[in-house]
């Protein structure tokens, strides 16, 4: 494993088109032991992950890409599904023992318990990006789905709510552009 700032961050990049080749169980298993230590609010993990590693299931996922994102999924061989669950409380007797009141967050009203979930479950799709690129992958994220035809095909009956899907596997480096540029301290930072 090459934990390099090199290889998780300065040279690492957001892949539209792969090779094709899928990545093994032990990989996928591998991306997400890593994945799980992010840091979320009362170790709550909402973090929900449909891994598509079947040439049917990525076709599958592929018609659920808007058409821009149709060709760039089939180019991959396997997929992250990220999602978050709603009902991600019902977990803290296991992930939470130490709250007092484990069960607060049922009474929350829907839109809290949304922001809440989503906002930890996007710190643990960031370790997602990072695990892959640790156990040297490549991965591109992106949005531009049908939510309701990936629920359909992929979530069953939970209530998981989509967020992204990140491709993964060994990146097209000839397809690259060159890095897009980034905001400067100064015009993304403050500190009082």
């Amino acid at each position: 494993m090459d934990f390099s700032k090199k290889t998780i961050f300065t040279e690492a990049r957001s892949h539209k088109k792969f090779g094709g080749d899928n990545l093994s169980e032990t990989d996928l298993r591998a991306i997400y032991e890593l994945a799980k230590l992010a840091p979320t609010a009362n170790n709550s993990c909402p973090l929900r992950v449909v891994f598509v590693n079947s040439a049917e299931s990525m076709e599958q996922l592929a018609r659920c890409a808007l058409d821009f994102n149709q060709e760039k999924t089939r180019t991959a061989g396997s997929a992250a599904i990220l999602a978050y669950d709603m009902d991600f409380h019902t977990h803290f007797a296991t992930l939470a023992p130490h709250m007092k009141q484990p069960t607060v967050h049922s009474e929350w009203p829907i839109d809290r318990l949304e922001r809440f979930a989503l906002a930890n479950a996007n710190l643990q799709a960031g370790f997602m990006i990072a695990a892959t690129r640790a156990l040297g992958f490549d991965c591109g994220p992106m949005g531009g789905f049908d939510t309701a035809a990936v629920k359909s095909k992929f979530f069953g009956d939970t209530r998981w709510v989509f967020n992204c899907v990140v491709l993964l596997g060994h990146g097209d480096h000839s397809a690259l552009r060159p890095r897009g540029p980034r905001l400067a301290f100064e015009d993304a930072c403050r500190i009082t």
